[in-house]
This record gives C-alpha cells, structure tokens and sequence, in this order.
C-alpha cells in the first residue's frame, strides 16, 4: 500500500526518516502514519494507525520511535507476526520449484527485508517465529520448514559476505 498524496495532515523529517499523516480511506475519524527511509525507500508505507488527528501524540511517537530501537524491534515482530499469518497456504510449494535466483527473491520476500520498518527483527527471530507457525512439530508441513531453514542459511550468507566485504568480519 502506498501513501495517498492528496490530504496529508502533517509531514515530519527526521534523519533519513521522512514521516506523513493522511486521514485513513476506510474511515474519516482515524489517520495513517506513513514511513519512508529516504536513503533506501522510494515509497512511503504504513507504519500505524492512530484514531484521531493529534499532532502533538503523533509527534511523540514519531520521536519514540525514532529514537528507541527496542519500540522499532517491537513493532517489527508484530508486523512480521502478521504478515507470517497472510501469507498463502500455496507460498512454500511454488518456491519449491523456483530457480536458485528467484529463490532468493522469494526468500527475501519471505524474510520481508525490504521493508525499513521490519528490517529491525533479526533474521534469527523471524526464522524462529515461522517456524512456531510451519514446524512439523507444531502441525506444519517437513518442505515448509526445509525452504524455511533454507532461506535463512541463504540469507545470512548473503549477510555475511556483504559484512566481510565492508570490513565488518575481517580478522585483525
């Protein structure tokens, strides 16, 4: 969902975070705080809601969240929570057949790491929390898992090259 730019309330800038409120489409009464790392996002999407316009409350959170990286790690893994429980039963049987480089397109669909708001959820913790949802032991399916775990190996890999190649993991 992308930011509607008629009728925005109020735009904060913060750092490389842009910030938008608009009134919500779907009932006049609430708003819709909107997000976008100006260093990586070309669109606004939605961070959260709030029932009615108060700058002040809404200038509150916006700094909150700005500043505390336990409310952003907070936010993420509901998100993620979420967007786990929306995905299609069908997902983990048409990666199965994908090629290695839509593979890891889909993987990192599946993982969410383009969104800037859920990038705060590590990807141990969200491995964790879909395996809570599609572990054999908990009534979900062996293939699931293994694309899962799959996923994550692929993904840290990626991970981990790009944090050698910056220096990050370099031996002194």
């Amino acid at each position: 969902m992308n930011c509607p730019d008629d009728e925005i309330l109020t735009e904060i800038a913060i750092d490389n975070y842009n910030f938008r409120v608009t009134w919500s489409a779907a009932s006049r009464d609430c708003c819709i705080l909107w997000i976008r790392d100006a260093d990586t996002m070309d669109q606004f999407e939605a961070l959260g809601r709030f029932s009615r316009f108060d700058k002040r409350s809404i200038l509150e959170f916006v700094v909150r969240y700005v500043t505390s990286q336990s409310l952003r790690e907070e936010i993420s893994k509901r998100r993620f929570a979420r967007y786990i429980e929306s995905l299609p039963p069908t997902f983990f049987q048409q990666v199965q057949y994908m090629g290695y480089h839509e593979k890891a397109a889909a993987f990192k669909n599946l993982y969410n790491l383009d969104s800037v708001i859920d990038e705060a959820a590590d990807l141990g913790w969200k491995r964790r929390c879909m395996a809570k949802k599609f572990h054999p032991d908990k009534g979900g399916d062996k293939r699931a898992m293994a694309l899962i775990n799959e996923g994550y190996e692929l993904l840290n890999a990626k991970k981990d090259d790009c944090s050698s190649k910056d220096g990050k993991n370099k031996p002194s």
